[in-house]
């Protein structure tokens, strides 16, 4: 059986508030000191998932900047959108061109004869069908040889080159309709038929020798558009190949005569929207680099990164890369200062929108070089960040130093704790063991208190 504690009982002492009060001024400084190492740690920790994401903007702003096709993009205006629209590739020349739209590509569809019903018996044997240069043969026995169960069967063969079967039904009966899946005109319909009981017939359609017995709805044919006069064709409603870099997507015939005007521009809207996105980027790394690493002797205080190497490295080499010369370019710019971006004595930069204009217009491919040729500004800033805050980068290897130490202070803290619940248990037999004895001694020192005072009154 356990023992009854009855701390204080003997010497009238609070022992469980003593041993308390004992135990946290044992554990309170070490508990002080974790306490504000880890603090530190921690500020230093999410200062530096700051700067990730500062770099991170950063690097996003330099995608359309480190590519050269993508910094020299076109722009491309239709005068009449309701007929095409166009897309176009650095290569592209500008320039205007007046396109007619004489038609645009079909797909291939036959139609049948009216039968009474979808479930008509139509007939037997194998059917041929044939879209380009792709051949099915469809077998329809005398088990599924309605017109509808014709229509699944072509639907589900395997190795289907792209022809849907489907029935339309009107006043007149059930028609079978076949659609290719291609446009142009290698990619006609026909259809022949071999074998059973001869009742395929009416499901055929091979003109070239002479059999119709399906309607052709529609022709598959080529694209045709005029591009300043000159004939261009496509198999699909998209030209690419006709003017170098350029796409026109067809939407619907012209009127007969009539062209609309398509115009290839440098996309300078969206090159200087680029610019000063990285501009802005650029600015918002530094200015917090710096106040994560500023002190201020004022106040004797400073930013959770002040005095670090990582910290400094980084400004330092991301100052000499934006305002290096770029070397091996083949225009006429080859700094940032030529083409108006110019950086002030905290270390920003800003964009003079007037002489990045007059960049632009002057030289605009040499812009582009700056930034996006080999040894482009882009391209070496992005190699540059990707050191920081890439896999295994200096920034990963200084927050995993990090993590660790406020992994090793829990473990610390913890340590502690068991110290002290030591000393609690400790301190508190102790004072137990004291408030028992010094409960015996008053028992004894009343009981010979007792004795003296009987003592002394029978004498």
């Amino acid at each position: 059986m356990g023992s009854i504690v009855t701390s204080g009982i003997g010497s009238g002492l609070d022992i469980n508030s003593l041993v308390k009060q004992l135990v946290t001024a044992e554990g309170g400084p070490p508990t002080a000191r974790l306490d504000t190492r880890e603090a530190a740690l921690q500020a230093k920790l999410s200062a530096f998932g700051s700067l990730r994401s500062a770099i991170a903007s950063l690097q996003a702003s330099l995608v359309p900047l480190k590519d050269l096709a993508k910094f020299q993009g076109r722009a491309v205006s239709v005068g009449d959108a309701t007929l095409l629209g166009a897309s176009a590739a650095s290569t592209a020349a500008t320039g205007s061109y007046q396109v007619e739209v004489e038609r645009l590509a079909n797909a291939a569809k036959l139609q049948s004869q009216a039968f009474a019903t979808a479930d008509t018996v139509v007939g037997t044997g194998t059917l041929t069908l044939k879209l380009g240069a792709s051949t099915i043969n469809v077998v329809i026995d005398d088990t599924h040889n309605t017109l509808a169960q014709i229509r699944d069967a072509i639907n589900g063969a395997v190795g289907n080159p792209g022809i849907s079967a489907t029935i339309v039904t009107g006043i007149d009966g059930a028609h079978l309709v076949l659609t290719g899946s291609k446009t142009g005109a290698a990619n006609a319909i026909t259809v022949t038929q071999t074998g059973g009981d001869g009742g395929l017939a009416p499901l055929t359609y091979d003109p070239a020798n002479n059999v119709t017995s399906l309607t052709q709805v529609q022709q598959a044919v080529d694209a045709r558009v005029l591009i300043d006069g000159l004939t261009a064709q496509s198999a699909t409603n998209s030209i690419t190949t006709a003017v170098d870099g350029l796409t026109l997507n067809l939407i619907a015939a012209s009127e007969p005569g009539v062209a609309t005007t398509v115009t290839v521009s440098l996309d300078e809207s969206n090159t200087r929207k680029a610019v000063d996105d990285f501009v802005k980027a650029y600015n918002s790394l530094v200015t917090g680099l710096q106040k994560l690493g500023r002190y201020d002797p004022a106040s004797k205080t400073g930013g959770p990164l002040v005095g670090d190497s990582t910290l400094r490295d980084l400004l330092d080499v991301v100052r000499r890369t934006v305002s290096s010369s770029v070397a091996g370019t083949s225009g006429s710019f080859t700094n940032l200062a030529q083409i108006g971006i110019s950086f002030a004595l905290d270390g920003t930069m800003s964009a003079d929108a007037t002489k990045l204009g007059t960049a632009l217009d002057t030289n605009f491919d040499s812009v582009g070089q700056v930034f996006a040729s080999t040894s482009g500004i882009a391209k070496r800033l992005d190699a540059v960040l990707g050191q920081y805050v890439g896999t295994g980068g200096l920034l990963d290897a200084r927050t995993k130093g990090l993590q660790s130490s406020i992994d090793d202070i829990g473990i610390q803290r913890t340590q502690l704790q068991t110290r002290l619940d030591t000393l609690q248990k400790r301190l508190q037999a102790q004072f137990n063991a004291m408030d028992t004895l010094v409960g015996q001694l008053r028992s004894t020192s009343s009981f010979l208190t007792q004795q003296l005072s009987t003592t002394t009154t029978k004498a």
